[in-house]
């Protein structure tokens, strides 16, 4: 079995125990939905580093998400999987899935980076915007037909820069001043952008925007 298979089936073996991890948490354990559905968003988005590290061709690594994207599609018509889902069925994890495997195609044979660092903002950054804003958000404002929180929003954009600092700094030669610089006005839009996305388009939106943000950012730069 050559490199790239062996990879597939570790990414297999991966999502496989992260589906399995969220379900018994929600099923067996009770867990509160909102977390076990975070818990795989982080795991969904984190799988891009090790798909950077791991994979020798972006299209085996953009096929991983493919796949999931198309489960998690089944499961969102047929409610495979509760522990993935909030309030009820949500293209979310979808939009996450396709998100991260365009952002690894555009970007794998330059700038990957600018993928990563994406992909990180929108996972990690809207767990903490969910999960802050459903325990403590207290300052609420209305985003469309939805509610959001400040302490939400906050943590959205403290967590997405924080997470993408470390990106940008450890692989694209900018230095750490300029790394967090562009990380906290990539983490502004990204807050900014998940405030007014709904029905889980958030997931679509924020690494889209992130991504272009920061293209615009290093453009400027050089």
């Amino acid at each position: 079995m050559n490199r790239d298979l062996q990879t597939l089936a570790l990414a297999a073996g991966y999502f496989a125990v992260l589906l399995a991890l969220v379900e018994t948490l929600r099923r067996r354990v009770h867990v509160a939905s909102d977390v076990t559905r975070n818990i795989f968003l982080v795991g969904t988005g984190a799988w891009a580093l090790a798909a950077v590290r791991l994979f020798e061709d972006k299209g085996d690594a953009v096929l991983v998400y493919g796949a999931l994207a198309a489960l998690l599609y089944l499961s969102f018509r047929f409610e495979l999987f509760v522990g993935i889902e909030d309030s009820g069925p949500s293209l979310g994890p979808v939009f996450l899935a396709l998100a991260s495997a365009s952002l690894l195609a555009f970007f794998w044979n330059d700038r990957i980076e600018i993928g990563l660092a994406a992909i990180f903002a929108a996972a990690f950054g809207d767990a903490a915007a969910a999960l802050v804003g459903r325990r403590f958000g207290t300052r609420k404002f209305r985003s469309g037909a939805h509610m959001r929180s400040m302490e939400g929003t906050l943590a959205m954009f403290l967590v997405a820069g924080l997470v993408m600092a470390p990106i940008l700094a450890g692989s694209s030669g900018i230095g750490w001043h300029q790394a967090i610089a562009f990380s906290l006005i990539t983490a502004t839009v990204a807050a900014s952008v998940e405030a007014g996305s709904a029905y889980g388009t958030d997931n679509l939106t924020v690494p889209l925007a992130a991504a272009a943000t920061l293209v615009v950012l290093f453009r400027f730069a050089q």
